[in-house]
């Protein structure tokens, strides 16, 4: 009987060793152990304090939201005014730092100082600039974190206890302040997705990529993508298998694609929206349900990421979704946007 295996460990920083559907299991060592939740939050390294009060260190009995950002990240500066919400929302109980790290080269103190000056209160937390890369590398390449916004919480007795995107602050401070944060589970649930990441992001897509094309292997896909979920089901919504997912389901069962899209997106902090837009554009005879729901996806992508979409081109793709989906009325609406919209 074909057997499955998986690999146990998957954080080596140049080479990575995957365990193949058949044959052999291989047990792969990290080569980098990064840090986990549970942790004594590491010191504060500050080259200057640009806003707000200045902080020494950590002071036990208050819960602190270290969030990294820099100037030329769009979604940093996309969810500085909800941060700020949370600032003042938690400011009996919490202390919001704001740390600008991996800045290019040309960017100046004055510079950055300047850009949180134009922000006023949509900053409205202690805002600070790390002292040369002694932030970034104690704290984010510590954990084995890259990308920004990221942010991380302490608890009162000094402890991180939770790092991720800065939107999931909203469930995880009430939570940390009223002391029912469950500690034990935030870290098995940390290093699950560390394990997984990996296979998602390699394994994952070198198995899948022959499956696709146009037509593709759909209904093999799908069989593929149950075997792998046999031995790994908590991939089943990680970005990557969901990408795979959704398309083998949107040329066998478009229903299920729609339900799966949904519960997909609901389970990640960075939805795959364009996923759904590229499999359905441009498609014929397709269900009105999906077109409908490629075009909430493209609406979607203008109100996450509005700095990198082209409004008029995007309004114009939803006209023709909507079209498609017999909607004429709407489709003429966003035609009319469309024209209205300015170019990139």
């Amino acid at each position: 009987m074909k057997r499955y295996y998986f690999i146990k460990s998957l954080l080596c920083t140049v080479v990575l060793c995957y365990a193949a559907l058949t044959g052999t299991a291989q047990e792969v060592s990290s080569a980098v152990q990064f840090k986990n939740l549970g942790e004594p939050a590491p010191a504060l390294h500050i080259a200057k304090w640009l806003k707000g009060d200045s902080i020494a260190e950590f002071k036990k009995g208050r819960v602190y939201v270290v969030e990294f950002w820099a100037t030329w990240c769009q979604p940093c500066i996309a969810g500085m005014p909800h941060l700020s919400e949370l600032a003042r929302k938690y400011k009996k109980d919490v202390s919001v730092i704001g740390v600008s790290i991996m800045e290019r080269a040309a960017t100046t103190m004055p510079d950055i100082e300047k850009f949180v000056a134009s922000q006023g209160t949509k900053m409205d937390y202690n805002v600070a600039a790390e002292s040369g890369k002694l932030m970034a590398d104690h704290w984010m390449k510590a954990y084995g974190e890259r990308g920004i916004p990221f942010s991380f919480v302490i608890d009162k007795t000094g402890r991180i206890v939770w790092c991720g995107p800065p939107k999931g602050l909203d469930q995880v401070l009430p939570k940390v302040i009223n002391g029912s944060w469950n500690m034990e589970l935030a870290i098995q649930k940390r290093k699950e997705a560390q394990r997984l990441t990996p296979i998602d992001g390699n394994f994952v897509v070198t198995t899948m990529n022959p499956y696709m094309g146009n037509p593709g292997r759909p209904e093999a896909a799908l069989k593929k993508i149950d075997s792998i979920l046999t031995v790994e089901p908590g991939l089943k919504y990680f970005p990557k298998m969901g990408h795979f997912t959704f398309y083998a389901l949107s040329k066998t069962n478009q229903k299920k694609a729609i339900e799966f899209g949904r519960a997909w997106f609901a389970a990640n902090d960075y939805p795959g929206y364009s996923t759904v837009t590229d499999a359905v554009h441009g498609k014929k005879g397709l269900i009105p349900e999906l077109y409908l729901f490629a075009a909430e996806c493209y609406q979607a992508q203008l109100d996450a990421y509005p700095w990198s979409m082209d409004f008029a081109a995007t309004y114009k793709s939803m006209a023709e979704l909507y079209l498609a989906a017999g909607d004429e009325a709407k489709s003429k609406e966003f035609l009319k946007k469309a024209e209205e919209a300015p170019k990139k």
